[in-house]
């Protein structure tokens, strides 16, 4: 490695160096409530590809502001701590994990904004008893995997209800 240019320098990035993977600006999916509710619709490689770049800080934010959720409940729903994700900054990425788990979760909300064709309605059902689930409140079983997977059951269940 003759060239200085080529050489790879050891230890993290400086801010300026852009991490690989980093998505730039214009490009940022999952942004608005449009977003959201068209994600049931997107390809499964679409979602796979969006887990494997990596969602960044900004769009988490975005995301908590069109859930209606509070950092203390994301954190438990991504299980992380309130720390870690007050730590990031706007471009930052998140690891694969959560990222991949924040787009479980957005899928889950996407298939509640398409059933109940109304955001605060499906605010509402998230956070009350739901015997069907056997009285537990969907938003608190959303944080396990499991638990996502449940209520996307539950709101399926509905959905075929409701025709």
């Amino acid at each position: 490695m003759d060239n200085a240019s080529e050489k790879r320098r050891r230890g993290r990035p400086r801010k300026t160096e852009r991490p690989e993977g980093e998505v730039l600006v214009g490009e940022l999916p999952l942004m608005t409530y449009e977003d959201v509710v068209d994600l049931r619709a997107a390809l499964f490689t679409k979602k796979i590809d969006l887990g494997k770049s990596g969602i960044t800080k900004e769009q988490l934010t975005r995301l908590k502001e069109i859930f209606g959720l509070d950092y203390d409940t994301l954190s438990a729903m991504l299980a992380v701590t309130n720390r870690a994700l007050h730590l990031k900054k706007g471009r930052d990425l998140l690891n694969r994990g959560i990222s991949e788990r924040i787009i479980a979760i957005a899928e889950v909300f996407s298939l509640g904004y398409n059933m109940f064709r109304d955001r605060e309605v499906f605010h509402t059902w998230l956070r009350a008893p739901r015997r069907s689930l056997g009285g537990l409140v969907p938003l608190h079983l959303m944080e396990s995997l499991a638990g996502v997977e449940e209520v996307k059951l539950e709101l399926l269940r509905l959905d075929e209800f409701m025709l």
